[in-house]
């Protein structure tokens, strides 16, 4: 099937190919017993990609109560710099503050920003520790993924935007650089789910293990937008193309910055949308010698530095 021969293909014919690829999949469950051991793959044999090839990632701030907790936590570090401290502020009374309603014929303004293409994988990948960071922090978001006119949501996946948080405050005013674009900053997975398989994508649990234990949880439920909204602002202006893929922003209570409590070097972390699957990744262990830190070196990290 012609649809189905790549992922450009699948999202450029939606609807009909996931049509096809259920009659495919229906096909393959119904004559699984006539496989060859050496035709079949089971999931944990086999390394998972980014769930599609990916066009575009824009990263969304459409939840506002994690927004409020991380300007909170990073506004303790940074309140004495006169620098960022301002910055702070301004940003923290500029999410609380009501929107203004939208010009007559334009869509509600969205804000986001573009992430690194460069950066961008899978499930189940370590991820090297910046030296010029003492803060590496997770940030579990949902995710959809565009389709086509015909088809806009083509699914939702996990989206693990990681993070250097006590490099951020200095990065408000030109483009968060060294705080999101490190390598492999992008993690998105574990799978392209489908809307029949999940329901209503903006009522899901998020639970975060790190080394086997429950560390945070959290719920898409506090996603102010929903994707229609997504689409209609980057649509108004400029095409959106298959294959784009929009986070909405960090589901609250489900990072170290929302606690002031982060993850050290070495840990495994598993990121659980309920039926959205686990996006699994490991922090490595800093291979040179960190920089000095903007902010006081939490003991953990003592030995790096």
């Amino acid at each position: 099937m012609p649809s189905l021969s790549d992922s450009r293909s699948y999202l450029e014919n939606l609807p009909e190919s996931e049509n096809n690829a259920k009659k495919l999949l229906a096909w393959g469950e119904d004559h699984l017993k006539e496989f060859n051991a050496d035709e079949k793959y089971p999931l944990h044999t086999v390394r998972l990609l980014e769930p599609v090839e990916i066009i575009a990632l824009f990263d969304f701030g459409l939840t506002p109560k994690h927004l409020k907790n991380s300007a909170s936590v990073i506004g303790l570090y940074e309140k004495d710099n006169p620098q960022t401290a301002p910055l702070l502020e301004a940003f923290a009374r500029a999410v609380m503050a009501p929107k203004a309603k939208a010009p007559e014929g334009q869509p509600e303004p969205l804000s986001y920003y573009k992430s690194n293409m460069n950066t961008i994988v899978g499930d189940n990948e370590s991820i090297p520790w910046p030296a010029y960071s003492s803060r590496l922090d997770i940030e579990p978001e949902l995710a959809v993924i565009y389709g086509n006119p015909k088809q806009p949501v083509a699914g939702f996946c996990i989206f693990n935007d990681i993070s250097a948080r006590d490099i951020q405050a200095t990065e408000f005013v030109g483009g968060f650089c060294l705080t999101k674009d490190m390598a492999k900053g992008n993690q998105l997975g574990p799978y392209l789910v489908t809307l029949d398989e999940i329901g209503d994508p903006y009522n899901l649990e998020v639970t975060v293990e790190v080394n086997g234990q429950v560390k945070y949880r959290g719920s898409t439920s506090d996603i102010s937008h929903k994707a229609e909204d997504i689409f209609a602002w980057l649509g108004f202006i400029a095409p959106i193309k298959p294959g784009s893929v929009m986070g909405f922003g960090t589901i609250p209570d489900c990072t170290g910055c929302d606690h002031d409590n982060f993850i050290d070097p070495g840990s495994d972390i598993r990121i659980s949308f309920e039926r959205l699957g686990t996006l699994h990744c490991r922090f490595e262990e800093p291979k040179v010698k960190l920089l000095p830190s903007r902010w006081p070196i939490r003991e953990p990290l003592r030995k790096y530095h």
